[in-house]
């Protein structure tokens, strides 16, 4: 993989500043607009599907990696298909924390109105910790996964695609090392999201949407690496 790559390449579209300038503008009236919910939740699925344009591109070999804005139905139904694979992933962890959440509350509510409860008090702290230790390793289950996941639907374009577990950790397994640098890479582009701060205001709204194109950009070397494929324009190139 060329991780640099993924970090520069935005630089080197010569519209990349209305480009970006574009995703700022959206990311800035979504919280602008949060207060209505739906203007945040459009903001965050045209970034999503923005950034999953940039993983076909990079997959496909496209001499233009980052994409113009155009077609944001298509962008918001992208970033809708992104968010559905990301929820699904979760699923256990959402599932685990309903079901041992209200008990767990109901116990210690009840145990507040009695004395001399201290097994439950300490039963529910016991829970409390062992839910923050899985919550911690899915975690890291998804940051390996979920890369896999995105760029073989960008590849394959079928929904379904993202959801053949078996294959997909298959895929992650067998290629674990570029998974690994890959959910290293993007932890590092949310810290960077993050230092934007030391920026002012407008420092946060770049960086935040330079870590999701960076993202993207991976998220498609990630595939290519793990699949072992050139990029299908170059491929043709060289046939």
């Amino acid at each position: 993989m060329d991780i640099g790559k993924a970090f520069t390449f935005v630089f080197e579209d010569k519209d990349w500043i209305p480009k970006v300038l574009i995703g700022i503008g959206i990311l800035v009236a979504g919280l602008v607009l949060s207060w209505l919910v739906i203007p945040a939740i459009v903001a965050g699925l045209l970034l999503g599907g923005y950034s999953l344009e940039i993983t076909r591109r990079v997959i496909r070999g496209d001499s233009e990696v980052l994409p113009a804005w155009e077609d944001w139905g298509q962008l918001i139904i992208d970033g809708l298909q992104v968010a559905l694979i990301g929820l699904v992933y979760a699923l256990p962890i959402i599932i685990l924390a309903i079901f041992v959440s209200v008990p767990m509350e109901v116990m210690a509510d009840y145990a507040a109105t009695r004395s001399g409860l201290g097994f439950v008090e300490m039963l529910s702290v016991f829970v409390s910790v062992a839910l923050s230790c899985f919550n911690f390793l899915w975690a890291i289950v998804i940051s390996l996964v979920l890369p896999a996941a995105i760029g073989r639907f960008a590849a394959e374009g079928e929904l379904s695609s993202a959801f053949r577990f078996g294959e997909i950790i298959a895929l992650v397994r067998d290629n674990l090392a570029t998974y690994a640098i890959t959910a290293v890479m993007v932890w590092a582009t949310g810290i960077m999201a993050g230092l934007g701060l030391l920026l002012c205001l407008i420092g946060v709204f770049f960086t935040a949407v330079y870590a999701e194109l960076v993202t993207g950009h991976l998220y498609g070397q990630a595939y290519l690496e793990a699949t072992g494929r050139a990029p299908e324009v170059v491929a043709e190139v060289a046939s």
